[in-house]
């Protein structure tokens, strides 16, 4: 159980007082649910693909001439990953084993060994270790992190690293540095609409919503904690963990709520903090883009400024002549609209009855691109567009796969799965 001195941890402290030595690392924790077979490899794919931009900072200095690298007092922390796997039921004899000693685990740790077998090399190597983890359908990735956590923490309090969690629900199209820039305290507090500030005990990518509403937050697909933010967020972890009961009640708890992040928040008061206002412990590279990130009149304004990420939710749109008719004249529902795809596609729907989940789409879901019917999914133009776009910039990048080529590849499963429902 975390001690309730975690709470009086200063990571600014720690960088004053923590070893410069070269071989201390920041971490990334990638979380995913994998299975056996073209969805598993596709997941691969995506955390490989992910992983080349997060390392790209790393190869390029050692690929540097000799005496061309920066002093060690000045250059960034390198960067190591662990990889935790969720499996289901059935998938493997053993629970959290390091695939470097696999000893017959089952299909899916042979998979995962086999692609990092035909790994280049040096991105092999960045990989510290592989866990496997029994799935937990309520706390999903949460759980995976923390057992890499439990694992982690004396390494993480001894060189103030900073650790990155996230999944495999996006891409990347660029490296994010600015996520690993705790080097000096934010220099506004977490209200602010600004962009462009260093990292504070938390970092992420943009914020959700004005400062005004009481459920800005940043998303919890990639941030990076402080040391100290990690312990609080293990601390939290634990004594909030038995009051989620399904996936929503986690998005609020772990994912809008950010109180456990605050360094004078109310998860402070009685373990030695003062309570009060929350001091800029939370900051993210992009200010609110005057709409939700994942909707498209946000994306057109963030992704044109550089903006890394695409949702794997939210790239796509159903090929459907009734998404572009008169609202007022149209039916009510899609002529192609399914029960079944809505439910079996959307999985936080689960719990809906067949006139909730007409009544759901109706008022809701037409708006939120969901899947609903077997007509084709579509990367949209857009998007598509702009992807084209970087592409013709940058010229190609050497040891990345094409951004497309995955996107067109995820769609062409989502389209098979869906052709698949009764």
């Amino acid at each position: 159980i975390m001690s309730n001195s975690f709470f009086r941890c200063s990571s600014l402290l720690r960088h004053s007082s923590s070893s410069s030595d070269a071989s201390q690392s920041n971490i990334i924790l990638m979380a995913s649910h994998l299975r056996q077979g073209s969805d598993g490899q596709l997941r691969l794919r995506i955390i490989e693909h992910n992983l080349h931009y997060l390392f790209s900072r790393d190869n390029e200095e050692e690929k540097g001439d000799e005496g061309q690298q920066q002093n060690d007092a000045n250059k960034p922390k390198p960067l190591k990953s662990i990889l935790i796997f969720s499996l289901d039921p059935g998938s493997s004899s053993n629970n959290n084993n390091n695939s470097n000693n696999n000893n017959g685990n089952g299909p899916v740790h042979d998979m995962v060994d086999q692609w990092r077998t035909n790994m280049d090399p040096i991105m092999a190597g960045r990989i510290d270790k592989v866990l496997f983890v029994p799935n937990d359908a309520v706390l999903v990735d949460a759980s995976k992190w923390m057992t890499a956590l439990y694992q982690l923490l004396p390494e993480i309090q001894r060189t103030n690293a900073r650790v990155m969690l996230m999944n495999d629900s996006f891409l990347l199209t660029r490296n994010v540095p600015e996520l690993w820039n705790d080097d000096t305290p934010p220099t506004r507090s977490s209200t602010s609409n600004d962009d462009g500030v260093a990292c504070g005990e938390v970092c992420g990518l943009v914020w959700t919503a004005p400062a005004t509403d009481p459920t800005r937050h940043i998303q919890s697909y990639i941030r990076t904690l402080s040391s100290c933010a990690v312990e609080r967020y293990m601390a939290f972890y634990e004594k909030s963990m038995g009051k989620v009961h399904n996936v929503h009640e986690l998005i609020e708890l772990f994912e809008i709520n950010l109180d456990w992040a605050k360094s004078r928040g109310r998860y402070w008061s009685g373990f030695g903090g003062n309570g009060g206002e929350d001091d800029g412990g939370v900051s993210a590279i992009y200010g609110y883009a005057g709409a939700h990130p994942d909707a498209d009149e946000a994306q057109k304004i963030l992704i044109p400024q550089g903006y890394p990420a695409i949702k794997l939710k939210k790239f796509f749109v159903t090929d459907d002549p009734w998404l572009s008719e008169d609202e007022a004249t149209r039916p009510r529902l899609p002529p192609s609209f399914s029960k079944s795809i809505y439910k079996q596609m959307n999985h936080d729907l689960n719990h809906l009855g067949e006139s909730d989940l007409e009544k759901h789409f109706a008022l809701q879901g037409k708006y939120e691109e969901r899947m609903y019917s077997k007509l084709p999914l579509v990367i949209k133009d857009w998007l598509r567009e702009e992807l084209l776009r970087m592409s013709d910039e940058r010229g190609g990048e050497e040891g990345v796969e094409s951004t497309i080529a995955i996107l067109e590849d995820y769609l062409a499963a989502l389209n098979l799965a869906i052709a698949n429902i009764e």
